[in-house]
């Protein structure tokens, strides 16, 4: 089993979970079975479990306007990937294929049209999407018979003649029950019916807009209202003949023929039913929207919905479009006066939302329905095209977004590499702010083109100097380092994964060193500076980045780098930035490790024995700074000399600094090393000068060898030393150094000064 590279976050946090359902794709994405539909998916699931834990919330607090936001937030954006799943998944397939003849039933030449005509697929689809996510309600269906009140009334009315009482009301109602006698006669059921009729009517409008026509049908029955379930019976059912269309011919219950045969005579006579002014108000929107006719009553019984709005014109261009079809594959003549819709697309349809006189449009504004709608219109990329820093303060947004470009990357051939390399590097930016740089490579891996995913994480490494976090980051990038998704339209450029990881680190360091050099470049005298308040953070940043080649035993580059690094510290008198970069890393044994690598490489040797001689020289320049801080601190912590060890510890660093001192650097052919010696080899003999004449409270044979290495320096057909101190321009202070060691040597008076070493 594959071990997830997101670490588990008690807590779920949503970007840990969107991440996990990537990175389970990523590593498992060989395996036929798993698609991209399969994250999407996940993306479905957490969305859907955050809108329940917040809906169960908001019902114990109902008047909490941000749980609400909240919610709403969240039920968008499950919806919204539920509508992404369903348009890529048709996108993707390929048409269906129907054996239509001449001869077949209208309704398999429907389906082939349907099939052709990806566009009007997909309005079917969104119709579907709308109709499956509508917020269900609850209602009563209790047996009814239709106008009760009104058939007392007429009976009552019966018994009134014979008593002659005059105390009833003189308002006149139907006098015949049937359906048809409000439209004839012009006058009303009673008052109590009427509010049951709507009531009655409201509740299968909601019905039938769910798409429940079935249960909006048992309704009508139940409630007494057969006509109407009849007309919905021809809503629900087109003509089929499965014989003549050759399906189920085996099968006696299928076989049979059955569902309307003359759809468009249906619709024509609803239309003109719903064209009555005296029917009751849900009654005529039943009609409008079975029809596709006027819906404007409809869409202002919509309201603020955005979506019922979108639903009610997506329906009525569908049947507009299938009223078409039908008029140019029916053999009979028939003609149709429902007129014809404004919107003729489902992007106008959006328009028209966005440009309505009501709080629809306002709701066309949210940032989920814009990405909706570009779904639907197939135009994510343009969306993604203009994103900016500015745009991005809703952080689920740039979430959502990135998320759907993966998937949509996955899918299809990218329209827009740049674009989903863009809105990549946004959320990753967002992933650092918030301290989730672990979950970064996994995004990384989507980035198209290798060179712009190196280019990002090499920025990210670079900022990067925690020792724990950059060993997180190592261990993901080597878990995840293979682009999953290729600009070009074919098979994936394959990349060994640690050569990818190779890549990233060394433009990591190539983009430091060059950020940083700059700063290197000094033209005025040089200081030697050694306390670690001198370390500065250039350096740190500088040095820290080398040793991503230290951590993933890149020996050849970390030889390179090193030098590097450690040229730009002498040249600029940093010693103390050396010595610290110098303490987490030894340089003997980066030597040593790469003799090992290279041990059963055919090519030649990269690191030259000159390279690796200079860097031996730096690591023994390194010791001798060592010793001096030593007893530097020996010295302020007022320790004795009088110790068991300190004679050997003065003898070791007598032995070190001479041999720095004599031989450091001179059997290098580089210029530059003279520079060094130059500076350093001043700093190196006015150290020991003191540590002689520190010790000489242990013995005064130190302030002879005091004596002795300024008379070498005297010496300069022996040495570069005086060489080295006039260069610099340190000559002056060494004489000054000359007599301050005369003065301490005179607490013997003369005798001290001469006096033979023992």
């Amino acid at each position: 089993m594959t071990t997830n590279l997101v670490p588990y976050d008690e807590n779920k946090s949503i970007e840990v979970q969107f991440a996990q359902a990537l990175e389970h794709y990523q590593l498992h994405k060989s395996d036929a079975s798993v698609s991209p539909f399969d994250f999407l998916q996940t993306f479905k699931q957490i969305a859907a479990s955050q809108a329940l834990k917040l809906g169960s919330e908001l019902n114990d607090d109902e008047s909490n306007a941000h749980l609400y936001e909240q919610f709403s937030s969240w039920d968008l954006e499950t919806k919204l990937w539920n509508l992404a799943e369903d348009l890529y998944s048709s996108r993707l397939s390929s048409p269906e294929d129907f054996h239509v003849h001449d001869y077949s039933s209208l309704s398999l030449k429907q389906d082939q049209f349907l099939s052709s005509h990806p566009k009007l697929k997909e309005l079917l689809i969104i119709i579907n999407w709308i109709q499956r996510n509508t917020n269900s309600f609850s209602y009563q269906s209790n047996e009814q018979t239709k106008w009760q009140n009104t058939k007392i009334a007429l009976q009552t009315a019966d018994v009134s003649v014979f008593i002659q009482d005059n105390t009833k009301s003189n308002q006149k109602f139907i006098d015949k029950l049937d359906i048809d006698a409000p439209l004839r006669s012009n006058l009303p059921v009673h008052p109590n019916d009427q509010l049951i009729d709507s009531e009655n009517y409201s509740v299968i409008y909601k019905l039938i807009l769910s798409g429940k026509i079935q249960e909006a049908i048992d309704y009508a029955n139940t409630t007494g209202n057969f006509a109407l379930a009849l007309i919905l019976v021809g809503a629900a059912q087109d003509y089929k003949d499965p014989v003549l269309d050759g399906v189920g011919a085996g099968d006696d219950n299928d076989s049979q023929a059955g569902g309307l045969k003359h759809k468009l005579l249906w619709k024509e006579t609803v239309y003109k039913l719903s064209q009555q002014s005296n029917l009751n108000k849900y009654e005529k929107l039943i009609y409008n929207y079975l029809c596709g006719g006027d819906i404007s009553e409809n869409l202002k019984a919509a309201g603020n919905s955005w979506e019922e709005s979108l639903l009610l014109y997506a329906y009525q261009l569908l049947s507009y479009k299938l009223d078409l079809f039908i008029l140019e594959n029916s053999s009979e003549s028939l003609s149709i006066s429902i007129p014809k819709p404004h919107p003729r697309s489902i992007n106008e349809i959006l328009n028209a939302l966005s440009s309505a006189n009501t709080e629809v449009a306002a709701e066309s504004l949210n940032p989920l329905r814009i990405i909706s709608g570009a779904i639907m219109i197939d135009e994510v990329w343009s969306v993604i095209q203009k994103i900016d820093n500015d745009s991005l303060e809703n952080k689920n947004i740039l979430r959502i977004l990135v998320h759907l470009a993966i998937f949509i990357a996955l899918v299809r051939p990218i329209e827009d590499a740049s674009a989903l390399t863009s809105i990549i590097r946004f959320y990753i930016s967002d992933l650092l702010e918030t301290n989730m740089s672990d979950l970064i490579p996994v995004y990384l891996s989507f980035i198209p083109n290798e060179t712009d995913a190196r280019e990002t994480y090499s920025i990210i490494l670079s900022s990067i100097t925690d020792k724990d976090e950059r060993t997180r980051q190592l261990k993901a990038a080597k878990k995840i380092s293979q682009p999953f998704i290729n600009e070009e339209v074919g098979d994936m450029i394959i990349v060994d994964d640690d050569d990818k990881l190779v890549n990233v680190l060394r433009r990591t360091v190539e983009r430091v060193m060059k950020e940083t050099e700059p700063y290197y470049q000094n033209e005025s005298a040089v200081l030697v500076h050694d306390d670690d308040s001198k370390t500065d953070e250039t350096d740190f940043t500088l040095y820290r980045a080398v040793e991503w080649f230290f951590e993933n035993h890149m020996y050849e580059d970390a030889i390179k780098a090193t030098i590097v690094v450690v040229r730009r510290f002498l040249a600029n008198g940093k010693l103390a930035s050396l010595k610290r970069f110098a303490s987490g890393n030894d340089f003997k044994r980066l030597i040593l490790d790469y003799n090992v690598s290279v041990i059963h490489k055919k090519d030649d040797n990269e690191i030259s024995e000159d390279v690796k001689q200079e860097l031996l020289e730096y690591n023994n320049f390194i010791e001798a700074l060592t010793l001096i801080d030593d007893w530097k601190s020996f010295t302020a912590s007022g320790n004795s000399y009088n110790g068991s060890t300190v004679e050997s510890s003065l003898e070791k660093t007598n032995k070190v600094l001479k041999s720095i001192l004599s031989k450091w650097l001179l059997d290098l052919p580089d210029p530059v090393f003279k520079d060094f010696r130059a500076l350093y080899i001043p700093y190196l003999i006015m150290e020991l000068i003191t540590i002689y004449q520190n010790a000489r409270v242990k013995d005064w044979k130190y302030i002879h060898q005091a004596y002795g290495l300024i008379n070498e320096v005297a010496d300069n057909s022996e040495n570069d030393y005086l060489e080295c101190f006039t260069k610099s321009g340190r000559l002056n202070e060494f004489l000054v150094k000359c007599g301050e060691l005369s003065i301490v040597s005179s607490e013997r008076g003369i005798q001290g000064i001469f006096s033979p070493v023992k």
